[in-house]
C-alpha cells in the first residue's frame, strides 16, 4: 500500500511508486531543470556570461527580487496576494531617506521605524482581506496606488538624498564577504531563515493548511486569519528591509524606485512552483524562480537586446509557469 508523507516543501511522497515518478512529483524539480538549461545556454552562447564579475552582478541583481519574494511565498501558499509590493518598496525606502535627512533620525532607530511601518502596511492590508471579505488583489491594488502617491507626495516625485554614512553603505550596499555584495548575503539570510519557517515548523505547517484548504484548516483548530495577517506582515516588514538596504546602498530614494517591480516578484515566486490557488510553494522554489528571470535579464543584456524585451520575457514566463502548474495539478492523480 502506497504511503503518502509531506516533504519539506509539500511535494507528495509515495514510497510504492518509482524514484522518477517521485521526481516528477516535486514542485522544484521543472524550475531547476529550468535554471540549469538557461545557465548552461548562458555559459555556452553568450559572451562573457561566465566572467565572475557578471555571475556576482546577476546574484545582486535577484537579490531584492528574493528577498521580497521571500514574503510574497508565504502570501501565496497562504492563498493571498500583495500586488503593492513595488510600490511599499519605494515608498519605504522614501519614508528611510527623509527620516535620515529630515528628522536626522540614528540609522538604527530609522531601520526600526521602516519595518514597523512596513509590518504595519502589512497589517492593514491583512485586517481588511480577512475581516472585511474583500479579495487581496483588489486590497493591494488599491494600496499600490496609494502608496505610490505618498511616495511622489513626500518627494514632489524628485530623487530624496539618504545618508553618507560609510559604515552604513558597507553594511547595505558594500562587498561583505569577498566580491560578494551584502545585498546578497541579506538575501540569503532571508531565504534561509524563512525557508526553514516555512519547512520545519509548525507555523509553515499552518500557512500550507491554510492556503491548501482554509474550512479544513479552521476545522482542524489552526487560526487561519491570524496566519493571513502574519503573511502580509512579513511581507510589509521585508519591502522595508530591501528599502533599507536600497538607501544604504545608493545613498538616495527615487519615488519611482519599484514602479512594476510586483511582477518580477510574482514571477519568481509562480516560476518557482508556487500555486495561485495556494497550498504550493516554497523558498527554494522562488529563488530558482528569480534565478531563471535573473540569468535571461542578464542574457538579454548581454547579447545587446532591446530592455524592453525584458517586460515582454519577465510576463511570459507568469504565464508558462501557470499553464505547467495546471497540467502538472491534473496529472499528479493519474502519477500516484
Amino acid at each position: 500500500m502506497a504511503v503518502t508523507t509531506m516533504t519539506d516543501d509539500v511535494a507528495v511522497r509515495d514510497v510504492g511508486s518509482s524514484p522518477w515518478r517521485r521526481l516528477l512529483r516535486v514542485h522544484e524539480f521543472g524550475v531547476l531543470v529550468a535554471t540549469a538549461v538557461i545557465f548552461l545556454y548562458c555559459a555556452l552562447f553568450v559572451n562573457h556570461f561566465l566572467t565572475s564579475e557578471n555571475l556576482l552582478s546577476v546574484a545582486q541583481q535577484i537579490a531584492f527580487i528574493g528577498i521580497i519574494g521571500t514574503g510574497m511565498t508565504l502570501l501565496i501558499v497562504a492563498g493571498e496576494i500583495d500586488l503593492s509590493v513595488g510600490s511599499q518598496y519605494g515608498f519605504l525606502s522614501v519614508v528611510m531617506a527623509y527620516t535620515l535627512t529630515e528628522w536626522h533620525l540614528p540609522i538604527l532607530v530609522a531601520s526600526g521605524l521602516v519595518l514597523v511601518l512596513g509590518a504595519l502596511i502589512g497589517l492593514v492590508f491583512g485586517v481588511v482581506t480577512t475581516f472585511f471579505k474583500v479579495p487581496s488583489f483588489v486590497v493591494t491594488l488599491a494600496g499600490l496606488g496609494i502608496l505610490r502617491g505618498f511616495a511622489l507626495l513626500v518627494t514632489g516625485g524628485v530623487p530624496m538624498q539618504g545618508s553618507t554614512s560609510l559604515r552604513y553603505h558597507s553594511i547595505t550596499g558594500g562587498n561583505a564577504i569577498g566580491s560578494l555584495a551584502a545585498q546578497t548575503v541579506w538575501m540569503a539570510v532571508v531565504m534561509l531563515a524563512f525557508g526553514w519557517i516555512l519547512s520545519r515548523t509548525k507555523f509553515g505547517f499552518d500557512i500550507y493548511a491554510t492556503g491548501g484548504n482554509m474550512k479544513a484548516a479552521l476545522n482542524a483548530g489552526i487560526r487561519a486569519v491570524r496566519v493571513k495577517i502574519i503573511c502580509f506582515c512579513i511581507t510589509g516588514a521585508l519591502c522595508g528591509l530591501a528599502g533599507i538596504l536600497l538607501v544604504g546602498w545608493l545613498g538616495s530614494a527615487n519615488p519611482l524606485t519599484g514602479n512594476g517591480f510586483e511582477l518580477s516578484v510574482i514571477a519568481a515566486v509562480v516560476v518557482g512552483g508556487a500555486s495561485l490557488a495556494g497550498g504550493v510553494g516554497s523558498i527554494t522554489g522562488t529563488l530558482c524562480g528569480a534565478l531563471v528571470a535573473g540569468l535571461i535579464a542578464n542574457a538579454l543584456v548581454l547579447l545587446g537586446v532591446d530592455g524592453n524585451w525584458q517586460q515582454v520575457a519577465t510576463g511570459a514566463l507568469i504565464l508558462a509557469a501557470v499553464l505547467i502548474n495546471r497540467f502538472i495539478a491534473t496529472r499528479q492523480p493519474s502519477m500516484r
